[in-house]
């Protein structure tokens, strides 16, 4: 775990605790409420107990010790993932047939419907984040492009001195930066983007069930977005549509669109309202005398010439005429 990261759990530290407790029974009813019924066993040492949590649209983030040397045997988590990660102590976590020695270099994937089985050093203190399975199911489906036939299972093991771990750690660190800077709730969509961000990046970097498909898909959509782009190009001054290329590719309109947003970041048509915005910018810059903004607009597909004048400007900093003059 890098020392950055760790110093911007700041906020997760200064959130008032749901529970602090010496009580033992007290700490387990709050860890239930918070997390899942399970038996719990109390070992070594001195109960000091408590649960702190930032919650962030639908994922949490939060902060649990017991103090004492624990057991935990919650069984199947069922309804969420739970990534956990040692900030003081080690655990030694049970996920199905695998076994994860937990400390601050190395955290454990929970995946939802993996029984588990944990055992905590005393005085061990971790973050864990909790995201819902119907989130991880939903985005997993729509990068396949299909629907799901069982449960997505993660490879426990994850390990943070890795790139693609510190990239993990970046990710959580930008849900907290605002909580550092204002104590003003982010944007709900922002928070749904930075939550898919996160989703997304554990289907593609992190081992799990659906990796190969999921390998073999971005193949194919990189060859389909391909054969897009060359239908796109050669008919740009014809008629085009979602169904028009999407056949060309040889995908579905969904899945065509899923493709253009992985390699462009937007949708088909915008794409090809690029190409063509493209195209009048250089025709315009190239005009021989005489030529019209008009003649050019409606070459390329723009219709409204208002609309088309506008976004032209929004794109190259000056209006269609003042780039034909020049």
């Amino acid at each position: 775990m890098e020392p950055w990261f760790k110093s911007g759990l700041t906020p997760l530290y200064n959130a008032s605790p749901l529970f602090a407790s010496t009580d033992p029974q007290e700490a387990k009813l709050a860890t239930t409420g918070a997390l899942k019924e399970h038996d719990l066993v109390w070992r070594s040492g001195k109960v000091d107990s408590f649960l702190r949590c930032l919650q962030l649209g639908e994922v949490s983030l939060l902060l649990l010790r017991y103090g004492a040397a624990v057991h935990i045997a919650p069984g199947e988590l069922r309804r969420f993932l739970l990534f956990q990660v040692p900030l003081h102590g080690s655990a030694q976590i049970s996920v199905g047939d695998s076994i994860v020695a937990a400390d601050s270099r190395m955290g454990a994937l929970i995946s939802p419907t993996l029984p588990i089985r944990l055992d905590w050093s005393e005085g061990c203190e971790q973050l864990l984040l909790k995201i819902p399975r119907e989130r991880i199911e939903a985005s997993c489906s729509n990068l396949l492009g299909a629907r799901l036939d069982k449960p997505v299972e993660f490879c426990p093991e994850f390990a943070l001195d890795t790139p693609h771990g510190r990239s993990w750690q970046h990710q959580i660190s930008a849900l907290l930066c605002w909580f550092q800077l204002t104590e003003n709730r982010p944007p709900g969509k922002w928070v749904h983007a930075q939550e898919e961000t996160l989703i997304q990046h554990l289907l593609l970097c992190q081992r799990h069930n659906y990796s190969e498909l999921l390998q073999k898909r971005s193949g194919a959509s990189r060859r389909n977005v391909r054969l897009a782009e060359e239908f796109i190009i050669a008919h740009l001054q014809d008629p085009l549509d979602l169904g028009r290329i999407a056949q060309a590719s040889g995908s579905s309109v969904r899945g065509l669109c899923a493709a253009f947003k992985e390699h462009h970041g937007l949708s088909p048509m915008a794409y090809v309202r690029e190409q063509r915005m493209q195209r009048a910018h250089i025709d315009l810059t190239q005009a021989p005398p005489g030529t019209r903004v008009t003649d050019v607009a409606l070459r390329w597909g723009f219709t409204h010439l208002g609309r088309f004048c506008t976004r032209y400007r929004e794109r190259y900093g000056r209006t269609p005429l003042e780039t034909l003059q020049a």
